[in-house]
């Protein structure tokens, strides 16, 4: 099963969000995400066998943290806004994302979980898989835009269930303060 563990984003961000979204999700190759999908990733655990969820499951429930705020400010993209290949968010933080993050993987990491890069905080909002000068534009348009705030009170353990259509996600386990 492929896992990865993830802060969600509420309900108000996300509806800040639909319109933007919406935009990328009217251009040719750009497979924008669905505004039910919309997460910040912690740690992406990718293809993982059933019997270890229990396992990760007791490492992840020794976090403890208190709820923090977080602001979705400004759209940028990976590697660089003139050459996008993934469109983003910005997530503006006082460090406690980054901590949350650094705890997931600290626990996981003793299980034989690495990072494929360090953690930036961003909320992937699309992908593109063919060059439209159109996202260059649309970035630039919505580079200063605010898209509200929230506050963390949990992380989950969610599963990723790839369909043709796109994938689906499924909460495994909620950690931390339930909404």
């Amino acid at each position: 099963m492929r896992l990865f563990v993830a802060v969600d984003v509420d309900e108000m961000v996300r509806e800040r969000v639909k319109p933007a979204l919406e935009k990328f999700m009217e251009l040719s190759g750009i497979k924008a995400v669905e505004p039910e999908n919309l997460h910040i990733t912690l740690l992406f655990l990718g293809e993982v066998n059933e019997s270890r969820v229990g396992e990760i499951e007791n490492s992840l429930s020794s976090i403890e943290f208190e709820p923090f705020k977080i602001v979705f400010h400004g759209m940028g993209a990976f590697p660089n806004p003139k050459s996008p290949r993934v469109v983003w968010i910005g997530v503006k933080e006082n460090g406690e994302l980054t901590k949350l993050a650094n705890a997931v993987y600290g626990k996981l990491r003793r299980l034989g979980f690495k990072r494929d890069k360090d953690f930036s905080a961003h909320l992937t909002i699309a992908r593109v898989k063919r060059k439209n000068p159109q996202v260059v534009e649309l970035i630039k348009e919505h580079s200063s835009d605010s898209f509200g705030k929230m506050e963390v009170t949990n992380f989950k353990l969610k599963q990723s269930i790839l369909k043709p259509q796109g994938p689906v996600y499924k909460d495994l386990r909620v950690f931390g303060y339930e909404d």
